[in-house]
């Protein structure tokens, strides 16, 4: 018989091997690894196998394109506060609002809740994804509040094909929420495929798009004057940067998670729209 225990049990040891999995390929630090881990028992128990599976979803293609062309990022990936490596706090801003929305479909088992929960996934899916595809391109982005062409790699910068990737994203998380809810026995009438999918996709376009813009006006950039570029970070090689826009205190992580946020609100609005 399968207890509360067992169950916690199978989420700790799952969710510990993925972290570890993550750990060992540099896609998390220490204090990034535990919070993963952390987070993992509490969706796989809260939420459920279907919810783990997700978020599983997101933690593997994440690695996998964050050591996609490594190299060839290497120059551009220096200008963000943070590097590929996540932290307790970049987990924490990725996968925050999953575990609170866990906790409230534990207790009530609405569908509107579960559908926040896809457009946050697909939104920080997004994200990644447009952030280490995008950064390989050929062609300037274009800042989303003017239209005018700015460097690769700048906070706020999209294009055509960051755009087509973030939809993607999304409707590749819609497909898998759908592929566990059929495996592991969450009512299937409740989510249709067509619904799931083209929310999942919307609510990380959605999501994505608050990103660009929270990262073009009020996150906080610096200027380097030793490498005379725009960077996320305060200090390059010991020199300190200056301050050009933003607020200090509201830095990439803080934008994630507020992203985050409007997409799970996004998907939330769509599907009682919808339903």
């Amino acid at each position: 018989m399968v207890t509360e225990f067992h169950r916690i049990l199978a989420g700790a040891i799952i969710s510990l091997a993925l972290a570890i999995y993550a750990f060992r390929k540099e896609a998390l630090s220490a204090t990034g690894t535990l919070a993963a881990v952390l987070l993992g028992v509490s969706v796989f128990w809260l939420g459920g196998t279907d919810w783990f599976v997700v978020l599983a979803a997101f933690l593997v293609s994440s690695i996998i394109l964050t050591r996609y062309k490594e190299s060839q990022k290497a120059d551009v990936v220096k200008q963000f506060a943070k590097g590929g490596t996540r932290d307790f706090w970049q987990v924490l801003a990725n996968g925050g609002i999953v575990g609170i929305l866990a906790v409230a479909f534990f207790y009530y088992h609405e569908p509107v809740i579960y559908y926040a929960f896809l457009g946050v996934i697909g939104t920080v899916t997004a994200d990644t994804w447009a952030t280490e595809l995008g950064i390989l391109g050929k062609r300037k982005p274009l800042l989303i509040t003017n239209l005018k062409s700015v460097p690769i790699g700048t906070s706020g910068a999209v294009s055509t094909i960051g755009l087509a990737i973030t939809v993607i994203a999304g409707v590749f998380i819609g497909a898998v929420a759908s592929a566990s809810i059929n495996l592991f026995g969450t009512p299937v009438s409740t989510y249709p495929l067509l619904m799931v999918l083209a929310i999942s996709g919307a609510a990380a376009f959605i999501g994505s798009l608050a990103d660009s813009f929270l990262g073009a006006t009020v996150q906080v950039m610096y200027y380097s004057k030793h490498h005379r570029k725009e960077t996320e970070r305060s200090f390059t090689d010991n020199e300190k940067n200056v301050l050009i826009r933003g607020h200090r205190w509201l830095d990439n992580d803080i934008v994630n998670l507020a992203a985050s946020i409007v997409g799970g609100l996004a998907a939330a609005g769509l599907y009682l729209l919808l339903a």
